[in-house]
């Protein structure tokens, strides 16, 4: 009789750019990063939540890391996991860990008509995860957005 082992199937795909502080940066990098992320087994909602966490974060870095006018290297790392898609942003602009910043008064903010504010709470309720870490001149931010939820049902 023949017996039969289960395994579990592993699924890793991982990425790396490295761009300077600049906006037409971030467009040609989104462009690729959906490009790259399009040819894999991804819910349509996992694609979109990563893309957008991308233009987010880096545009928040490119505007508010730096005082001076100087090329800076801003590191974003994909890694596509069997569970969860992990974005790791590195940039050595000021210290500033978005998980401490309290959340946006709403009504506040729209009552206001001022155009922002909104982008770091948005990532951060689209994550399940979201780790701030100080390397020494470096900050670095892991945002873990699940490949899957229960009532996805377009890939």
């Amino acid at each position: 009789m023949a017996s039969w082992k289960a395994t579990a199937v592993q699924f890793n795909e991982q990425k790396t750019w490295q761009i300077p502080n600049r906006m037409d940066a971030l467009a040609r990098t989104a462009k690729e990063v959906f490009a790259w992320m399009g040819s894999l087994p991804l819910a349509s909602r996992a694609k979109y939540s990563t893309g957008l966490a991308i233009e987010e974060m880096v545009t928040n870095i490119i505007k508010y890391s730096y005082d001076d006018d100087a090329e800076h290297q801003i590191r974003i790392h994909v890694t596509v996991n069997r569970d969860d898609v992990q974005l790791v942003f590195e940039d050595d602009g000021h210290p500033f860990d978005p998980t401490t910043r309290p959340a946006p008064d709403i009504e506040a903010l729209v009552a206001s008509q001022k155009a922002g504010g909104l982008g770091i709470e948005l990532i951060r309720r689209m994550c399940d995860q979201m780790l701030y870490e100080r390397d020494g001149s470096l900050n670095r931010l892991t945002l873990h957005i699940r490949r899957l939820q229960p009532d996805d049902t377009q890939f």
